[in-house]
């Protein structure tokens, strides 16, 4: 899933803050002392005075992970040229419907929900620590059959070998458990353990109230994320190959209507990671941006053959536009940064072909081989990026 949502949501909650939140992977100072109060207690003033060190440990981390953003290139300006892409700047439905209201949180809500961001914390709990069942997925656990059988149907679609992926949840409410928010901090981002200390004190203390939804507000865990597996993470080992599912991004897009078919839809996209995983259909070669951009309309392309096929989902055309219109809104046009997904237009043409060619292919009933379907669309992705300004 586009972490720049999660980064637009940051940017939010610091400016609410008077912190100032950079967009590239270097770490800003307070921007206005005024708008932090004079009176906070002894912990609290020791958290805001650890905020850089703490935003440069989250920087560091995320770049190791694979999770950072690059600098500005010259060379990606001359592959991707923002000028001649579609891009609307207003707020995506879903974004705006998990957004709540600021005005209502204290200062020390404010300062535990910019570690949450910074962090992603329960997305990394997921991903790379230990996970017990057993699983149920969305805040409430409506969408665990769905999820559930969706992945045992993935598993049978695509020709690679599945034993070893993993899907766990996301929830939010694991962050009031401050012993595993002192672990993201430590282990995963290498950030001070004095540090991390007071700051998971924090964060536990202060998402358990009602106007923070107990840890579970879908902003926290609006996100889903394919893991390789394989990094060796401190004290635990070698990391699984996981797919980490979020609650937040479940529970956002049943509020804009989408949760029929969202559920499958993404997880059929964080599966198409896998399987580029597989069968070596990255391009590293690429640079950082631009190589985002393949593998993740690669895997929108992955979703929806697999939601249209008579074999996978068999979604008919009116939810195959359904779908579309997600991976719609979930486009950007961050064109220099290192997790670019493609503009909207991008990702529904891609959904679109992809749905397209599940449709079309002979003999009906026929799973392309997944390296198949990546030639075909390697052969097609000239038109899917082709420029398409209108004005």
């Amino acid at each position: 899933m586009r972490k720049s949502i999660v980064w637009s949501a940051v940017a939010a909650v610091g400016l609410s803050l008077g912190v100032a939140i950079p967009a590239t992977a270097t770490p800003a100072p307070v921007a206005a002392q005024s708008a932090v109060p004079q009176n906070l207690s002894p912990e609290v003033q020791q958290v805001v005075d650890n905020l850089p060190a703490m935003r440069a440990a989250a920087e560091a981390g995320r770049a190791r992970l694979g999770l950072g953003e690059s600098p500005v290139r010259d060379a990606l300006l001359a592959a991707i040229d923002p000028t001649q892409y579609e891009c609307s700047a207003a707020t995506p439905p879903v974004v705006a419907a998990i957004m709540p209201d600021l005005s209502t949180w204290t200062f020390e809500q404010r300062l535990a929900v910019l570690h949450v961001l910074l962090f992603d914390m329960a997305l990394m709990d997921a991903v790379y620590f230990p996970q017990t069942g057993p699983f149920t997925y969305g805040a409430r656990g409506e969408f665990t059959h769905k999820v559930e059988k969706t992945f045992k149907d993935l598993k049978g679609f695509w020709d690679i070998d599945s034993s070893d992926i993993e899907l766990v949840p996301a929830h939010g409410r694991v962050m009031l458990d401050a012993d595993r928010d002192y672990r993201v901090f430590t282990v995963l981002y290498g950030a001070n353990p004095a540090a991390s200390r007071v700051s998971a004190d924090l964060v536990a203390r202060e998402l358990n109230s009602a106007t923070l939804g107990y840890g579970d507000l879908p902003l926290f865990t609006f996100n889903a994320y394919a893991a390789p597996g394989g990094e060796d993470i401190p004290g635990y080992g070698k990391s699984p190959r996981r797919i980490a599912y979020g609650d937040g991004v479940l529970d956002g897009f049943k509020l804009v209507g989408l949760d029929d078919v969202a559920p499958a839809a993404i997880l059929g996209h964080e599966y198409g990671h896998q399987v580029q995983y597989a069968d070596g259909l990255m391009r590293p070669d690429l640079p950082a941006p631009e190589a985002s951009r393949w593998a993740e309309l690669m895997a929108d392309s992955f979703s929806a053959y697999f939601l249209t096929h008579a074999r996978g989902e068999a979604m008919n055309w009116q939810r195959v536009r359904d779908f579309g219109q997600m991976f719609y809104q979930l486009g950007d046009c961050g064109f220099t940064g290192a997790g670019h997904h493609g503009t909207p237009n991008q990702r529904m043409r891609s959904a679109e072909w992809g749905s397209g060619l599940a449709a079309t292919t002979l003999p009906r009933g026929h799973i392309l081989p997944a390296q198949t379907f990546a030639g075909l669309f390697k052969a097609y992705y000239p038109q899917l990026i082709a420029p398409d300004a209108t004005s």
